[in-house]
Parts: C-alpha cells; structure tokens; sequence
C-alpha cells in the first residue's frame, strides 16, 4: 500500500460516513456585517498577518535613485494609502488593484547581484527565515515537484500520434549488446522529451533505483538474468536518465550536511545531487560528474544529449553571501562573481507578484555526454505554486497568482476610512509609511497605523458605526463584482531551448488555475491550457451560483495572447485529468459523476464541446488506445443511502470517441474495494500499454471494503522453471491456477492485501483480467522505504515493462520476470547485493 505522509496530490472529498445536510436554493450563513471592522481591531493588535502582508504589496515602483522592488517596498511614500491623492474613489481604486494583477505578470531582470542583494534587503519576507539555520530550509519540497508530481497520463504534444508516447531517451541504447530491439520505454508526455524515472532499459541492461542503491541488471535473456553491480549511495536516489552510455542519477544529498564545505555557509538549506556515469561497461560504472544544487528537485526533461533540471530553493541572502542558489562540482563551489566575466553566473528574473516568501527557481541545462561543457542556468524568483510544461522547443512555467479578500477589505478602507481621519493623523500616516523598510517593516508600519485608526473608531457613535459599516459591506462587493475573475489567474511564462542555451520569450495568463502539466499541450505554435477556477467561499457573493467552481480551455498564440477560449464547462465541478490529441481535447471533471468531454481544437479560434458522457466513478488520467479509443484508469463510486457519493475500486473504463457528439463506454473493470491501491493512479510511469501486445499492466494493492466479507486470497503456487534453474516465481495468474483460501471473518483493515502487479489483455472490445503477479509471498508486508513524500511497502510494485516477450514487473524487494503468453515463471531476482563501507557511494560487483 502507498501511504502517503506529506505531499499528495488532489483526490474527491466522496468519502462520508454520516448523512449529509440537504442542499439549499439559499446562501450559506455568513459573517455578520461586523466582520469589516473586526478585521480593523486585527490590524491594532498584529493578529491578522495575512493582511499586513498582503498591505505590504500595495506601494508603488520605486521612485529613480531607489533599488529595484518588486511590488513597491523601496520606502517611497505610497500615495494611494493617501487622502487627497485622488485614488480615494472606488474606479481609482479598482483600477490600481487592477494594475497590481497585471504586474504580477510582468517579468523584470536584476542588472547585476548587487541590485538582487539590494532587493532582498529592502524587501524581507515576513514568512519566516527561510534558508537559515534554525529557519525552514531543510526539508522544505519544492511547489514545483507537481511539474510532474502531481501525475496522470497525457498525449503527445510536438507532434500527432495514435499511440502512447514511450521514450527512454536513448538513442544509442542497445548498441553493443545482444539486447531485443523490442522493448517497453518510459510512457512520457511528449515525444522526443524524456522524463526521469526509478527504472529504465535499453533491451538487453535494466537500471533500476530501490531505496539507496542503484542495480545494474543484465536482464535479457530473462532466464539468464543477474546483477551486474549495485552503485549504493548515501542520498536517496529520486530518478534516473540514460543516454546512450551514460547513466544520470539524481536525488536529494542528505549527506551534504556534515561535510567541510557546507560548513563554511552561512545560508543553510536543502541541495539536489545530480551525477553522471560512463557504463560503457555495466559491470564497472564509473563517474564521470558530479554536481550539486542548491534546493529542492522540482522537475526535470532530457532533449538529445541535454538534462534541463528545475531546483528551487526558499532563500533570502545575507551581505556578504552569494545571493542566488550555489552550485558545486565535485564537492566545490563554482564561482559566482558577477563583478567580473562569469560564464556561469545566472541572470536572475523576477515579476511583480506578491511575494510571501521567495522561491529562486533555478532551470539548468547540462550537457549529459561532455563533462568539459559547462552547465548553463537561469533564475526565476517565483511563488510557491508553479507548474511546468516542456516540448522539444520551449519551456513553459506557470503560476496562479492572487489577490486576497482582505486586500480588497483594506483598500476600500483606504478609501473610506483614510480621509476622514484629521489632518494630523493623515501626516503620521505619512511619514510612517515613508520610512524605509529596513528600519520599520510593513508589519510595524501597519501596527503603527492600526493605532491611528482604532483611536478615529473611538470616536464614532454607534449610528455612525452602523453606517460606516453597511458603505464598508457594500463597496466591497461592488469592487469584488469588478475584479471577481482577476482573483486566480495562472500566469505562463515562456522559455525557448536549444542545446545549452535558454532564452525568455514571452508571458500570457487565462483564469483559473493548472491542475498539472499535463494540463497543458502545444501543438503547431499554439499553446492549449486547461483550468479549473475553483470555488470561491466568498461573503461577498450573494448568488450561490456564482460561488461554484467550473473550468476553462484556453488556445493561446505563439506570442501567448489568448486567440480562443471555452469557459464555464461543468459548473459545480473541478478538472480531474485532460488528454490533448491530434485537434481534441479530452476534459475529465468530477463531482458526483464523471463527465468526459470532447473539445474540437480543429479551429484555434474557436474551440468547441463535441459531445459529453456522464458515467459513475471518474478518471484519473486517460490513456490513448488508438485515435478513436481511449482508456480511462481511475476510481468506481457509489451513491449512498443519503445521496452522497462513495469511492469504490480501482476502475478501468474503455471509451469510444469515434462518434465524437456521442461518446460511449465500451467496457469498464473493476478491480478491489475502496481500500484498493495503484501507483499509476498518481504516476503515468506505471502505467504499462501496448496496443500491438494487447497488454496493459498496472500495479495493485488489492484490499476488499473495511468490515466487507472476506475475499479469497491467492496462496503462492510454485511453478516448474527447468530453462532457469530456479524453484519458480509465486504467481497468481488466473482463478484457474490458483489455490483459495478463505481467512476468517475479521475487519479488511487487519488482513493481508494482495501487493503486486495486474495484468490485462485489452482489446477494441474491452479488459480480460489475464491474471496477477504477486510481490508480496502470501505474507503481511511491514517494510517500508519513506521516498519523497511517500511510503511504499517492499513488496509493492512500482513499475513493469518487458523486453520481447517477456514481463519484468518491480518492487524493492523483487524484480520477477514472466513469460508474457501465460505468464508463467522464469526468474525471480532479490534486489540487494552487499555493500562496503563508502564515501559517497560505492559500487559493487
């Protein structure tokens, strides 16, 4: 089973286990009217930080003379806080928060670091301290790891194609060896744009990363198959690339720590460790780089012989620090002085959002074949919550930026509170403001503030309190109406790549926000984007309608200005997967049903709905069969006694798409209770399909319903392997092979699931269980391996592939190889292979 401790991604609230409340035609109670002002007697006491923080955002450009700033913060006195200014009206005003929005899109360029450092200076967070000793540097994961991390299946992007996209990126994989030129590679995105993953094979060699150690498998012929050598590191390895005779690993360096070098920082936080080795010959691998980043591994692709690797690191910077995210080779630092001629010193982007913390987003291009070659970077200052999408020519990175509802409540403070105060008051209001950050932070600056305003409340009787606060309620959602599709927008920025070389093109933005990257597709110089505008819980919205989340399909031009758009689709619902093929779009939402559109992309201009089916359960991702057939792999639901809908198990769904106003549900299986697990339902690169096959392959942790009656459990059946020499593999192919027994009566919770692999035969007419192989020996598993904000058992399987016609399928524990006809047993090998002591890591044949 997966247990997942930190990071996961997005799954329906569909659970319930007590009646749920009847809906209602009218509005949610809301705050009383008292609300306004209550967040004034926040501001006195410093309680309400997000909406100092949010304030802090509001002043002006600097004036000329200042450092640069991002959102105002250079000092300068910011006249909309004003009276008299003539932004004390509610157009002025909607329109400088207006103005704000479209800053935040806006990507600017530091001139050198002293300007960077500058920055940073006058613009201290007040989200903590990040990046220090004592602050939350260690430990801290990257928004951008649901670049990938939040994952489902999409269709190839560059170029048109009927099938699935598979690529191990490597070209020369195979040469030299007495390999099969018939091999599953890892299912990517895009073709021609690899993807990292824990294994990867070039038909006759199987490089696979478990736990710390790396293995070297000569896997083909399977009968024959061994472990060549086992590189064992002291970091955790996260993915791995291969390029020909070249094995690229990367993960994060838990051992950087206690080493001298790290030591002598001042700025202390998480580095990504990423190395390359010749395998030339498999059974001594040798490393041939060395390279450290610092931050957290959000994303990567590899494009010929090119690693684009994405870090992020939450950092500020001291004077004398470097103050963009270091980079060492071979335990060193490379030198960063942009003061003289720097090859390797990064520019550094930033954009006028509100920054609560900042995120050096750092996108390096590495030379994978040529160690000589240095590496090449750029860096984006970013918030915390990005997504990325890559095609073989650009990069896009995307962001959803916000403005909150107290911003909205403080400026129209502004604008009525403001001006009323005495002359005096509006004076220390002013010169508070003027004073650099530095010396009054914004959070002092508005406790200062705070104080004038409580004594003008004082003041007030209870008549004038009364009035004060209905024109408070009422301008507010006058300003919401104005500015109500502005609050979440996803920003998307544009980066050309070419070899070692990165360039910014451009920037657009749509409502909503991206559920992942593979919301997003381009295809013919057109940049698609899905997105959901998610529910909004505001007081200040009246109709409930209106407050309902929906979502959008954007098409947008080579310049990224929005040429069509389909808006409003499935109202009440959120995006659970897109699939972009050919001139359509494939758009799952759920909420109580799964509704797959259809979207004619044929015209740019003018997308359209061809057709829609609503079916129980929903869809995690879509897979494509061919062009006129998808497969749907997600979850089955129930409704229950009172209305709401439940999760039931892991659901396969066959959809025909060849009448596109009429889609259809050809056949759908449905394996396991509610309890029931995949590693695919969250990770495309378990997803193992062949069209020429008929196979489809996932992994499984099967579980029946909590308090359900028991489901019969395979027991091991030893199967004959004379050609291998070996006491067999304990498979659980069919019904008809295996031995049931019957547990007794207890709670699911309490026994033993089924961990292993699910192997299908599909065709145009539907899914035939071909039968299971187990990982898990009949026995309750309780070894587990905590890996980048998972926990997975040894015996649950996280990956299959094959080679000819044989079926590799992998766990921790085992890699098991079965003959795909029957799926009779050839070999079982345990992964682990003894290790010396060593420094870094250390091979072992």
């Amino acid at each position: 089973m997966i247990i997942r401790n930190d990071i996961q991604p997005p799954a329906p609230a569909i659970k319930s286990t007590v009646a749920p409340k009847k809906s209602s035609t009218t509005a949610s109670p809301r705050p009383s009217l008292k609300f306004i002002l209550l967040v004034l007697g926040l501001l006195v006491i410093g309680v309400a930080i997000i909406i100092i923080i949010n304030l802090a955002i509001l002043a002006p450009a600097g004036k000329p003379g200042k450092p640069v700033t991002l959102a105002g913060g250079n000092g300068a006195t910011p006249t909309n806080l004003l009276p008299g200014s003539g932004q004390n009206n509610a157009s002025a005003s909607t329109a400088a928060l207006n103005q704000q929005l479209a800053n935040q899109s806006k990507i600017k360029k530091f001139k050198d670091y002293q300007e960077l450092r500058t920055f940073l200076e006058e613009n201290s967070t007040s989200g903590g301290s990040y990046g220090y000793e004592g602050g939350m540097g260690r430990g801290i994961i990257g928004g951008m790891e649901e670049l990938s991390v939040q994952k489902e299946m999409a269709v190839p992007s560059s170029a048109p194609s009927e099938a699935p996209i598979m690529d191990n990126g490597s070209q020369n994989a195979g040469e030299g060896t007495t390999g099969s030129s018939d091999y599953s590679q890892t299912n990517v995105q895009v073709a021609g744009v690899d993807e990292g993953d824990i294994i990867k094979t070039d038909g006759k060699y199987i490089y696979s990363a478990s736990k710390k150690n790396l293995f070297i498998i000569d896997a083909f012929p399977g009968a024959s198959a061994n472990i060549l050598a086992k590189i064992a590191f002291d970091s955790t390895p996260q993915g791995i690339y291969l390029n020909g005779d070249r094995l690229i690993v990367y993960g994060r360096n838990d051992v950087i720590y206690q080493s001298d070098v790290y030591q002598t920082f001042r700025r202390r936080g998480d580095y990504t460790f990423l190395k390359v080795f010749d395998i030339s010959d498999p059974k001594n691998p040798k490393q041939v780089r060395d390279l450290d980043f610092e931050g957290n591994y959000n994303n990567s692709r590899m494009i010929g012989d090119y690693v684009y690797f994405v870090t992020a690191a939450y950092m500020n910077a001291l004077d004398d620090d470097l103050p963009v995210p270091r980079m060492l080779e071979n335990g060193a630092v490379v030198a960063m002085d942009d003061a003289v001629s720097c090859k390797r010193c990064p520019a550094v982007y930033y954009f006028d959002m509100p920054y609560q913390s900042y995120n050096f987003t750092t996108v390096t291009a590495i030379n994978t074949k040529d160690s000589a070659v240095e590496p090449m970077s750029e860096v984006y200052v970013l918030s915390d919550n990005q997504n990325m999408y890559v095609s073989s020519n650009n990069i896009y990175i995307t962001y959803t930026k916000y403005i909150s509802e107290y911003q909205l409540v403080m400026e129209v403070m502004r604008e009525l509170v403001y001006p009323r105060l005495p002359a005096k008051d509006q004076e220390r209001i002013a010169k508070i403001e003027a004073v650099d950050n530095f010396i009054l932070t914004q959070e002092e600056k508005m406790q200062k503030i705070g104080y004038i305003v409580e004594k003008y409340q004082n003041t007030l009787t209870d008549e004038e309190r009364t009035a004060l606060q209905q024109e408070l309620e009422n301008r507010v959602k006058q300003k919401y109406q104005d500015i109500a599709k502005e609050l979440e927008k996803t920003v998307v920025h544009k980066i050309a790549i070419q070899g070692g070389e990165l360039k910014y093109i451009t920037y657009g933005e749509v409502p909503g926000q991206v559920l992942n990257q593979f919301s997003m597709d381009e295809a013919d110089g057109y940049f698609r984007i899905a997105t959901t505008k998610n529910r909004s819980w505001s007081q200040f919205i009246d109709s409930p309608e209106e407050q309902e989340s929906y979502s959008n399909l954007y098409v947008l031009g080579p310049d990224l200005k929005v040429v069509g758009s389909l808006e409003k689709l499935a109202p009440g619902e959120k995006i659970y997967s897109v699939r972009f093929m050919q001139n359509r779009a494939y758009l799952v939402t759920f909420k109580q049903m799964d509704p797959l559109f259809v979207i004619d992309l044929s015209n740019p201009t003018s997308p359209a709905v061809l057709g829609a089916l609503k079916i129980p359960g929903f869809s995690n991702y879509l897979h494509p069969y061919d062009d006129k057939t998808l497969i749907g792999l997600g979850r089955d639901t129930k409704e229950n006694q009172w209305g709401g809908v439940v999760q039931g198990g892991i659901k396969l769904s066959l959809f025909d798409v060849a009448d596109v106003a009429n889609p259809k549900e050809i056949d759908s299986f449905v394996i396991g209770g509610q309890n029931s697990d995949s590693v695919a339902l969250t990770d495309h690169h378990a997803f193992l399909f062949s069209k020429e096959k008929n196979l489809l392959v996932i992994p499984v942790e099967l579980r029946q319903d909590y308090y359900s009656p028991p489901m019969p459990m395979p027991q091991p059946m030893m199967l004959e392997d004379s050609a291998a020499g070996s006491t067999g593999s304990e498979i659980a192919p069919d019904q008809a092979k295996v031995q049931l027994t019957v547990p007794p009566k207890t709670s699911a919770l309490f026994r033993a699931p089924f961990r292993g692999a699910a192997v299908f035969t599909v065709t145009p007419q539907g899914f035939e269980l071909k039968g299971k192989i187990d990982h898990s020996d009949g026995k309750l598993d309780t070894e587990t391996e905590y890996w980048y904000g998972y926990s997975y058992y040894d015996t649950t399987v996280k990956r299959s592939l094959y080679i000819d016609d044989l079926l590799y399928t992998y766990s921790n524990k085992y890699l098991k190889i079965n003959q795909l006809t029957d799926l009779d047993s050839v070999k079982k090998l345990e992964l682990k292979k003894e290790a010396a002591p060593g420094d870094d890591f250390n091979v072992v044949n």
